[in-house]
């Protein structure tokens, strides 16, 4: 019998050390999991709402008068029609390669792009950052950009061909070599940069491997950047495998190294180094921390949350599942990141889905394609010939239109405007970011609205930026607010009460009949173990923190790890010591 509980007391041992490896595993599989069936749920709910808004959800036909004042009224199917055959100017935001433009021509509205209406805009102040990315489709729409209100813009992109370094997409870079859009800019104190790009985890493995290519691509933009008098790169390489998370880093550091010195030569400042990060897939895959050395401003692009089978938003500021700007800026700040030199990047485009009735009162939805803020407002919200309605989504922080059609199918847009975008403005300086991004400039042609919105924002040190969340969320997230500022103090009062719990413990334990009762049972001792492990975790986190502020950081896990081996050393330390000697048995 002894024997087996030996065994158990081993195995139950084994069991939890496992526990503890694959803690970060279970996490991502819980995320994977509320984010799918938040995602479901909420189908589900609109699912209802589409029927009762259509008329679907009364079996016999009928409706009393209250409820025909809630629903949608239909559209003929020439407006639909319309709709689907519209020729989109950036059909290449839907799925296709960045440089790949589906329908465009010079006829589209891109030639009529915003107009300043000779409006005199104040500058962006020197402590904050406004970062927009000039799509070379886009064509010469930067003619009309107020660049007084644009810290940095940044010409997308030189597309890295992955087997040679070098650009693939020449007409770009000859477009780059002429382009009076750099001249406007410098003549208004907006830094120019050169987006350097590169999607997709086989070109990532293809290049990262071979150094070589490095240098290619180092001499072939530092010459271009140095031509035109810029400022510098924005690094913008997606899909990083995460074996590969160190050499990028050296990639990056090689590329601000090589830079520094063809600045230096020509007598230049130092360059301008931007990067890109991805709002949740496959952010682990970069070393913030090692990164910080070489890069001048880190730029979190918060969009493309959206799935492609159920109707939600582009950029929610929070969700039902995991995946939001608030799990986003949450992650990095775990990391540590400085966000004295960080921004946040929000669309100026939303997403049209395409709903369709199947029977039993279900739906079934499609992504049809992303649709820019200017097409949104001239096809949707400008249209009187269509009925629909536009809500405002209060936990996403999002717009959503919708408009019936007498198939009983539904159009519906997600998307930001110039409302929505204040409250994530709000949130990412509320959490001491210091900017915004835009993608991407031109996208808002012809609305005027966006650009006043950010004049208002970052043109001026009066404005008070207020918490969107803790404004929707009530008085939990308030409290959690004042913990944070609080911090010092609750800290300070967790000490006291896990020292006085520890000495507690330890006079418990000088008792001989408490040590006697605890070396007679495995599971007692087991028990005395985890003990000691949940009291010494705050201790463990304490130091951390205190190494942190000397530079040495130490990972959650770790802290882990290192709370359940000192547990099991003080038990062992203390089933060994004399305790006879302080309180000897009667």
């Amino acid at each position: 019998m002894n024997k087996f509980i030996k065994a158990l007391y081993y195995i139950l041992i084994l069991v939890c050390f496992s526990s503890l490896e694959s803690c970060t595993q279970l996490k991502k599989i819980d995320s994977t999991i509320r984010k799918t069936f938040g995602q479901v749920n909420r189908f589900k709910r609109q699912q209802k709402l589409y029927s009762k808004r259509l008329g679907l959800d009364n079996k016999q036909g009928g409706s009393n008068q209250n409820d025909s004042v809630f629903k949608m009224k239909r559209n003929p199917i020439q407006q639909k029609n319309m709709i689907n055959e519209y020729g989109y100017i950036f059909e290449g935001l839907n799925g296709y390669d960045p440089g790949v433009v589906v329908n465009f021509t010079n006829k589209d509205s891109v030639s009529n792009v915003f107009e300043v209406q000779d409006e005199s805009f104040k500058t962006i102040k020197k402590n904050r950052e406004v970062f927009g990315w000039h799509p070379y489709w886009m064509g010469s729409s930067w003619k009309q950009y107020p660049f007084e209100l644009l810290s940095t813009i940044s010409y997308f992109s030189y597309n890295i061909n992955s087997r040679t370094g070098l650009s693939q997409n020449p007409k770009q870079i000859e477009d780059w070599n002429n382009t009076k859009l750099i001249d406007s800019a410098k003549a208004n104190n907006t830094r120019v940069l050169l987006t350097v790009s590169l999607h997709g985890s086989k070109n990532q493995e293809r290049f990262l491997d071979n150094k070589l290519l490095w240098n290619n691509l180092y001499g072939d933009v530092s010459k271009l950047i140095l031509n035109r008098n810029a400022d510098g790169v924005d690094i913008n390489f997606e899909d990083v495998p995460s074996r590969y998370k160190s050499e990028f880093v050296n990639f990056v550091e090689g590329f601000s190294k090589f830079l520094s010195t063809q600045f230096e030569i020509n007598e230049k400042e130092s360059p301008f180094i931007s990067i890109t990060l991805p709002a949740f897939k496959d952010r682990e895959n970069y070393d913030i921390k090692k990164l910080d050395s070489f890069v001048n401003l880190f730029v979190i692009m918060g969009y493309d949350y959206n799935s492609v089978s159920t109707p939600d938003a582009v950029a929610p500021l929070q969700s039902e599942g995991n995946l939001s700007l608030l799990s986003t800026i949450k992650y990095y700040d775990g990391k540590n990141m400085d966000f004295g030199k960080t921004i946040l990047a929000l669309p100026y485009y939303g997403v049209l889905w395409d709903i369709k009735p199947l029977k039993d009162d279900t739906f079934n939805a499609s992504l049809e394609r992303r649709i820019t803020y200017s097409e949104i407002n001239k096809l949707f919200l400008s249209n009187n010939e269509l009925n629909a309605d536009v809500e405002l989504d209060p936990i996403s922080m999002s717009k959503i239109y919708r408009a019936a059609f007498e198939d009983n199918s539904i159009k519906e847009i997600h998307f930001d405007d110039a409302f929505t975008l204040s409250k994530k403005y709000d949130f990412a300086m509320s959490n001491k970011l210091k900017g915004v991004g835009v993608w991407a400039l031109g996208y808002d042609n012809g609305q005027n609205d966006l650009w006043n919105l950010i004049e208002i924002y970052f043109s001026t040190d009066k404005v008070s930026f207020n918490d969107p969340i803790t404004q929707v969320n009530g008085f939990p997230i308030r409290f959690a607010k004042n913990l944070v500022q609080e911090k010092d103090i609750f800290i300070a009062i967790i000490i006291f009460f896990t020292l006085a719990l520890v000495v507690s413990f330890v006079l418990v334990l000088s008792d001989w009949r408490v040590r006697d009762s605890i070396m007679r049972s495995r599971i007692n001792q087991l028990i005395v173990i985890f003990i000691g492990f949940v009291l010494l975790i705050p201790l463990v986190v304490f130091i951390s923190e205190l190494l942190g502020k000397f530079g040495f950081t130490v990972e959650s896990s770790y802290q882990i790890y290192i709370g359940f081996f000192i547990g099991i050393l003080v038990f062992l330390i203390a089933s060994k010591a004399k305790f006879g000697q302080i309180i000897q048995k009667p």
